[in-house]
């Protein structure tokens, strides 16, 4: 009798941990596939190691906008960011700029403060591979410069322009 007792809780464990491994085997082809299909996203979404005091893990800034049409062609479209996306619930229109940082645009909030539009706020700063190649590439899309590439004395070269809004953008990367 004892002898069965063990022989049939054996055979419990054995189909329980067959079942647990069928399980994470699953789980585990799961993970892969959906890593598959969303490898982009993951890499995009990946987070860079906490810098500074404060622990930082991204960067987000979020503007105002009276153009979101155009915002969206001249971030999405011209400037090429492919990790660009419109909530049309929301009005919000999100920019992945890299693989830790994004940019963000709504409309103004009634009755938002008048430093909140714009063009009162900071100009933005890409850091490019090759700042000169960028401005040929938007030059040839028919995007004006209010300056073409010039050595600054920080140590970068930068090409400056306006996005739709007149929000100064710069292109920059540094002195090679």
């Amino acid at each position: 009798m004892a002898t069965r007792k063990r022989s049939a809780a054996r055979s419990t464990a054995k189909r329980k941990t067959t079942t647990r491994r069928s399980g994470a085997r699953h789980a585990a082809a799961s993970k892969r596939v959906a890593a598959k299909r969303s490898a982009p996203a993951a890499r995009a979404a990946k987070p860079a190691r906490a810098v500074g005091v404060i622990g930082m893990l991204s960067q987000h800034m979020d503007y105002t906008t009276q153009s979101m049409d155009e915002v969206r062609r001249f971030y999405g479209d011209l400037l090429g960011f492919d990790q660009a996306q419109y909530d049309p619930k929301m009005s919000y229109f999100f920019v992945g700029t890299g693989p830790t940082s994004s940019l963000g645009f709504m409309p103004p909030m009634e009755g938002s403060p008048d430093q909140w539009r714009p063009p009162r706020e900071p100009a933005i700063y890409f850091m490019v591979k090759d700042v000169d190649a960028a401005h040929r590439a938007l030059t040839g899309r028919g995007v004006p410069f209010d300056q073409p590439p010039q050595d600054m004395p920080w140590g970068h070269r930068v090409a400056l322009l306006r996005d739709p809004e007149g929000r100064r953008v710069c292109l920059a990367q540094e002195k090679r």
